[in-house]
């Protein structure tokens, strides 16, 4: 059984992985959703590949109950959330995802 940390690790790789899938089929909705033109679907489209890959390498270390993995992670993902939420708009959505992730996993860390 998975804990309670690789089980934040997991979700927040799924959605990742979700996510990336969503903005490579529909990158045009993708950049419209963030507020920006149609001239970056390019920068959008890697953009998506590379939140496929990290929802497959965070579902292998949950899998692999990879806690240093876990804990480097969290700082990491604040950063994120950091500058996500500075940049403002839609940005913030993002921000926050990533914040409360981060968040989740490092309370998980703490408890388990």
């Amino acid at each position: 059984m998975p804990t309670l940390a690789a089980w934040t690790i997991y979700l927040f790789g799924a959605t990742a992985f979700v996510a990336g899938w969503w903005q490579l089929i529909s990158p045009e909705t993708a950049v419209k959703s963030l507020g920006l033109g149609v001239e970056c679907v390019p920068a959008a489209n890697g953009n998506s590949l590379a939140a496929i890959a990290m929802g497959i390498y965070y579902s292998l270390a949950a899998y692999q109950e990879n806690r240093s993995f876990f804990k480097l992670t969290v700082p990491m993902r604040l950063l994120t959330a950091t500058v996500f939420w500075g940049q403002g708009g839609m940005w913030k959505g993002a921000g926050l995802w990533e914040g409360l992730g981060a968040g989740l996993t490092g309370l998980a860390l703490l408890l388990g």
